[in-house]
């Protein structure tokens, strides 16, 4: 009876197991201010010029240089106008997000660069 018990037990633990999808993380851009990486097999093209990709952006405490936040990010990018949206931030999606410009920014810069290569 004990081992049917075990048996039971090892069986419907393993049911609970996710098997979450590989995640190829690559150091995009680093300044001061922060990192920034791709999934570089998250990158779908939408339509002519448009793709989506997943990015990870680490926050660095300017003084301490230690790592203070992390956010995760779905965005398109619009490879002709290098223009970007975040649709989705940390899993909450942005339904208002609209196109913007990066103005300069170079961790965006160098996503859209970088992301817009291959496309």
């Amino acid at each position: 009876m004990n081992i049917l018990v075990l048996m039971l037990i090892i069986l419907f633990n393993r049911i609970n197991i996710v098997y979450g999808a590989d995640i190829n993380w690559v150091e995009v851009s680093r300044t001061p201010a922060g990192i920034q990486y791709l999934d570089r097999d998250s990158i779908d093209i939408e339509e002519k010029g448009i793709i989506e990709l997943t990015t990870k952006y680490i926050k660095i405490d300017s003084i301490t240089s230690k790592e203070i936040e992390e956010n995760i990010y779905i965005m398109k990018i619009n490879c002709m106008t290098k223009k970007f949206k975040d649709i989705s931030v940390n899993g909450k999606k942005n339904l208002s997000a609209n196109w913007e410009d990066p103005n300069g920014d170079k961790l965006l810069d160098d996503v859209i660069s970088d992301s817009c290569e291959n496309v």
